[in-house]
Order: C-alpha cells, then sequence, then structure tokens
C-alpha cells in the first residue's frame, strides 16, 4: 500500500511539472523564459517587486521618504525584531501565491525561496533555525501540504539551516481575510502553542510564512519563542496596506 501510495505522488508530482513547469516558464505570468530563469522581462518591470529604497525599518513596508517606520508600527508593540519580503501581494504575485497555496503548484516553492533569501540577505538578517508558521491538520489534510513548511524546506537546502516544528495550530480559526490587525490577533488567540522551548534558547529565530498582511501571525508566532535572542519574519510576498 506504502508503495503505491508513493507511486501515486510521483505521478502527481510529474502531472504538476507538466502542467506548470517550473523551469522554462515566468513563476508569474507563464510567458517562456530561458532554462534556469524564474522571471521573465516584464516581471522584472513590474511595481510588485518589493525594491523600494524607503522602507519601514520593522515591517518592511514601502514608506514615504524621510520615515524609518510605518504609522502602523509606531502603534504596536512587536516581540519580533523585524520581518521582510521581497514582493508586494498584487497582480501575478498574488495570482502566483493562490496558485501555490491552492491549486497544488508545490514547485513555487524552490524560486520564492530564492527570492526571500535574496532579500534576507540583501537585509543582513542572520538567523540559527527556521520555524514555519503552522497549519492546523485539517487544513493540511484538505491541501496536502502546509505551504510555509514548503519554503521553510527550501530556504533550509539553500541556507544549511535547520527546520524545527516546533510550533503547532492546535484550533481551526476562521479565515482571516477580511479582518484587520486586532480581529486577526483575537482569532489566533490561543490557537497556536510551542511544543519545545528548549530548542530557541538563545538563538536568532526565522519564522517563515507564504503572505504577511497585517503582521498579526508572526506577532502572534514571536510572542511565544520569547527566550530566543532574536526573532525575525519572512514571508514571499506582503500586502501593500
Amino acid at each position: 500500500m506504502k508503495k503505491i501510495s508513493v507511486y501515486f505522488k510521483k505521478f502527481t508530482d510529474l502531472i504538476l511539472e507538466t502542467l506548470y513547469p517550473s523551469k522554462i516558464k515566468c513563476i508569474f505570468c507563464d510567458k517562456d523564459v530561458p532554462k534556469g530563469s524564474y522571471v521573465c522581462n516584464n516581471c522584472l518591470k513590474e511595481d510588485f517587486f518589493n525594491i523600494g529604497e524607503t522602507r519601514c525599518m520593522v515591517c518592511d513596508k514601502p514608506i514615504l521618504e524621510g520615515n524609518i517606520i510605518c504609522d502602523h508600527c509606531k502603534m504596536i508593540k512587536h516581540h519580533y525584531n523585524k520581518s521582510t519580503s521581497p514582493f508586494i501581494y498584487k497582480g501575478n504575485v498574488r495570482r502566483a501565491i493562490l496558485k501555490f497555496k491552492s491549486d497544488g503548484a508545490k514547485y513555487l516553492a524552490e524560486p520564492f525561496a530564492r527570492f526571500m533569501v535574496e532579500r534576507l540577505l540583501k537585509e543582513k538578517i542572520d538567523f540559527d533555525i527556521i520555524i514555519p508558521v503552522p497549519s492546523h491538520p485539517k487544513s493540511i489534510k484538505k491541501r496536502g501540504y502546509n505551504p510555509a513548511r514548503l519554503l521553510a524546506d527550501e530556504i533550509s537546502k539553500l541556507t544549511h539551516k535547520p527546520v524545527k516544528d516546533i510550533l503547532c495550530k492546535v484550533t481551526l480559526t476562521q479565515n482571516q481575510k477580511y479582518l484587520n490587525y486586532k480581529e486577526r490577533q483575537e482569532n489566533l488567540e490561543n490557537s497556536i502553542i510551542l511544543k519545545d522551548k528548549s530548542i530557541i534558547k538563545n538563538k536568532n529565530v526565522l519564522i517563515v510564512d507564504d503572505i504577511i498582511t497585517t503582521g498579526a501571525t508572526i506577532e502572534t508566532c514571536a510572542k511565544l519563542l520569547k527566550g530566543a535572542s532574536n526573532i525575525y519574519g519572512c514571508s514571499v510576498a506582503k500586502t501593500d496596506l
């Protein structure tokens, strides 16, 4: 039975690679690109790349020149040092991430992770442990995987830093799409637990998620990781609120 399951998984992955070839199509618009490339020249010119020079030093959101912290971060005392994302959640980036999260396009984890690591290096963020934002078992069963865990695994391959599944989602929370920051925090309250605190003691940890919207999920996870030396967050994209 196990051999059949493994064979079926390999066959499914092959079909997905055929439908969504990861090495010869732009990850955002599916146009042809040279072998080894991930993004076409047209998408490279789009404004969804989070490359603005002026950003909030805490949440990495683009802000007006002359400022160093966005209005949101001025009002909130964060439990993490900094979060960062290479893209803005809009246009073809949004389309690609939804495909990654909902349509089984797991191959996108590799190119996404490469852009994330590039951004982490640019920001000089150093970490010892990678911790994916957890999904509830029912969500994983429905989707077949945890997107944050796939990203964490790819980041681990690139940085040679270990992934530690020490956060666990114990409550199936409502969809946070239409909730504000406060409502998201209330929705997440007591929904995630820390399984082993000893692993993070005096370590620099990186929390990985697919999208950062208000930052409430990263904040909820960071609260639980008290005892770590430094706590950072990273995602594929950040909403431009």
